[in-house]
């Protein structure tokens, strides 16, 4: 049987690792096989943990590429049978990641993925290498879980990502020192 890919996506602050940690947590209470990548990109809260902002942290396989997380699912799938693999903050892999998920499917391996859905402009969030972005994965998932937040400042739903400061580049990694969910009334102000 083919893997499934479900795909957890939304602004900053939506609860996206949550929900990521949350999926992971009843596959392995299902005691079924799981690992869980982090780009090495992410140093955040802690340098080897997905965490996410209220704290909540499970051990991760720090990956500095996509090559690097097919390498080590295959070496880990012939000793242990993964049955899932869980990727948190995808967008900060290159473009290869869409078909390296692909080939885990092929082996009959369930990916989980979760990231930014959209850039602090508004566009879709590009993988690190800038060739593709997160828009082709949602597009080829069989899982969409779409996640959104409260605005910092209204209070309403929040949809977008609003950067604090004006430093221009697409991927600055930060938190709320960095970063606010905001309603795309407050965002577009």
């Amino acid at each position: 049987m083919i893997g499934l890919l479900t795909t957890i996506t939304g602004p900053m602050f939506s609860g996206k690792t949550t929900e990521l940690l949350r999926l992971m947590d009843r596959e392995l209470i299902a005691k079924r096989n799981s690992i869980i990548f982090k780009p090495n990109i992410d140093q955040r809260y802690s340098l080897e943990e997905v965490v996410n902002h209220n704290g909540i942290s499970r051990k991760a396989i720090v990956a500095s590429s996509s090559k690097e997380v097919f390498e080590k699912t295959i070496e880990l799938n012939n000793t242990q049978k993964i049955v899932n693999v869980f990727i948190d903050e995808v967008q900060f892999l290159d473009s290869e990641i869409i078909k390296i998920i692909k080939d885990i499917n092929n082996l009959g391996i369930n990916v989980f993925v979760c990231g930014l859905n959209q850039t602090f402009k508004g566009d879709p969030f590009p993988f690190n290498d800038g060739l593709k972005d997160i828009g082709t994965l949602i597009a080829i998932s069989d899982n969409i879980i779409s996640v959104d937040a409260v605005c910092n400042v209204c209070g309403k739903r929040a949809t977008k990502t609003y950067r604090i400061g004006n430093d221009g580049k697409t991927v600055v990694v930060g938190g709320s020192d960095k970063y606010q969910a905001r309603c795309k009334d407050c965002w577009n102000k």
